[in-house]
């Protein structure tokens, strides 16, 4: 006999014929706020952690190696602090890591990642943030060689962006990060910057600046002849806080995932030199969430060295209400952080899709995964009542997850890996496994009584040894808790009346029981 706590969520969309069941676990790795996480083309888990680590997890068993550590990585200094804001410390940490986009091919097995290092002296401090290439024998599995690419990357008291890819675009390979605007909100700190004027989330517009943009380099960090300025790193400005980057190999297309200030978080499809709008203006340019904004669109003056330049709206927008209060829990922001596009046909309901990690639990936010299904032209799909469009995942474990700030899916499409940094007891890596289910009863099971007004009974479950969990969830695919007592038997007198569903998880099947609640 066993009593199951339904402590783990599983999360449950349905289809005409095949449903969709994710089964959550942790590796028993130790982490210690990691940053960024990759699966490899090796088939293991690369991540970025504290104190400027790579480590290479397996994600079999969980072992990690760390297999490089930055020896010049600085925390920063409190010398660098703010004096008007005591509370601002300079930017610091281990972010974005990209391997090669032929990483198992002799030659190109480069690792590249980002962490803040001292740029002054002692007595003078100046963090800064750098790109490290690290070469990886893949015969001994060890680094055998490191090289400084890109030196003196900006940096300040907020908003440090710092997420970074590596792609080919024309079969040459790239090398793209993100950086914030580095500004304090003037809304929420207005008492950062006399005059408010220097505040540097005022130049995210102004090319000879590097914060609040997109940069393109080469595999070797140097400036590719043909970025939107000759001799300037930039690929696109305007950008608030960019967390995110996303890369569809089927169009070529690259996407940024970026953070708002109350309102307008954005996901963006980058266009080379185009300009995203921050601060002036964010999100949709018909929306009026900023006062401004209209006057802004329709002023705008194309930059004169920038080839067709022009203002570009988001791909999506979440949160396009005006805050009327301080608290930052009542914003509708989501506070979304890493990405990664989803192309395989293991789970067919997200083919095509874009995933995104959020790291805010609300008051009407959680922490969890947004699903953009896509069209073929890199487009949203449109979205209904019935589809809608995102689909929100695992909000139910947010609790348990913590604020999520990466995701990787595995080389085969069927596990999804999920990082947090904060929000729990302890930094982790999570797994939701994908298991796909057709089957729709088992004749030696039953569900009694059906249609049932209280006590639900499942018959001959006492016979079956391999159970591995159990899940209920009602006709709109939404998870519902109940307690699964000694004898089988659950209470559904709280349910609201109509269809449920039970999910039978064994360990080689799945079996689905539908009840009626009276």
């Amino acid at each position: 006999m066993t009593r199951f706590f339904l402590l783990c969520t599983l999360i449950i969309t349905f289809q005409t014929v095949q449903s969709q069941t994710f089964i959550r676990s942790e590796l028993p790795t130790q982490v210690s706020t990691p940053w960024e996480v990759s699966f490899g083309p090796d088939n293991f888990l690369w991540l970025t952690e504290s104190g400027g680590n790579v480590i290479r997890v397996n994600p079999e068993n969980g072992d990690k190696v760390v297999v490089y550590t930055a020896p010049d990585y600085f925390s920063g200094s409190p010398l660098e602090n703010s004096l008007l804001c005591p509370n601002a410390s300079i930017g610091s940490g281990t972010l974005g890591l990209a391997l090669h986009p032929d990483f198992m091919e002799a030659g190109s097995s480069f690792i590249y990642f980002v962490y803040s290092y001292n740029s002054g002296t002692d007595l003078a401090p100046a963090t800064k943030f750098r790109i490290k290439r690290l070469t990886w024998d893949v015969n001994t599995n060890s680094i055998v060689s490191d090289t400084n690419v890109v030196n003196m990357i900006s940096n300040g008291y907020d908003h440090f962006g710092g997420r970074l890819i590596a792609v080919k675009q024309n079969n040459i390979p790239y090398l793209f990060l993100s950086i914030g605007d580095h500004g304090k909100s003037e809304d929420s700190a207005p008492d950062c910057y006399s005059p408010q004027s220097t505040n540097p989330n005022n130049f995210t517009q102004d090319v000879t600046t590097q914060n609040g943009k997109i940069h393109r380099f080469n595999e070797d960090g140097s400036i590719p002849t043909d970025n939107p300025i000759t001799g300037n790193s930039f690929y696109t400005r305007g950008h608030r806080n960019p967390q995110g980057l996303m890369y569809n190999p089927n169009l070529n297309v690259i996407y940024d995932i970026e953070h708002g200030d109350r309102t307008d978080d954005e996901i963006n499809i980058l266009h080379k030199g185009m300009n995203y709008g921050w601060k002036n203006v964010r999100g949709y340019h018909d929306d009026n969430s900023y006062i401004g904004e209209a006057t802004s669109v329709a002023n705008y003056s194309p930059h004169p060295l920038i080839q067709d330049d022009s203002l570009v709206e988001p791909l999506f927008s979440w949160c396009n209400s005006p805050s009327t209060t301080d608290s930052w829990s009542d914003w509708c922001t989501v506070a979304p952080s890493g990405g990664r596009y989803y192309g395989s046909n293991t789970i067919p309901q997200w083919n095509n899709s874009l995933l995104v990690v959020t790291l805010k639990d609300g008051l009407s936010t959680d922490k969890e995964v947004y699903q953009f299904k896509l069209l073929a032209n890199g487009q949203l799909a449109t979205s209904t009542a019935l589809n809608p469009n995102p689909k929100k995942f695992f909000g139910n474990d947010q609790d348990l997850n913590g604020r999520l700030r990466d995701i990787a899916v595995s080389n085969d499409g069927k596990s999804i890996y999920l990082i947090n940094n904060g929000g729990t007891t302890s930094d982790k890596i999570i797994v939701y496994q994908y298991e796909e289910t057709t089957s729709t009863g088992h004749p030696n099971l039953e569900l009694f009584p059906n249609p049932v007004s209280d006590i639900l009974s499942i018959k001959g479950l006492d016979h079956y040894y391999d159970l591995k969990k159990v899940q209920m969830y009602n006709l709109l695919g939404v998870t519902v808790n109940f307690e699964l007592d000694a004898d089988y038997k659950i209470d559904v007198s709280h349910l609201s009346s109509g269809i449920h569903f039970i999910y039978l998880i064994f360990e080689h099947q799945t079996y689905t029981f539908k009840f009626i609640k009276i």
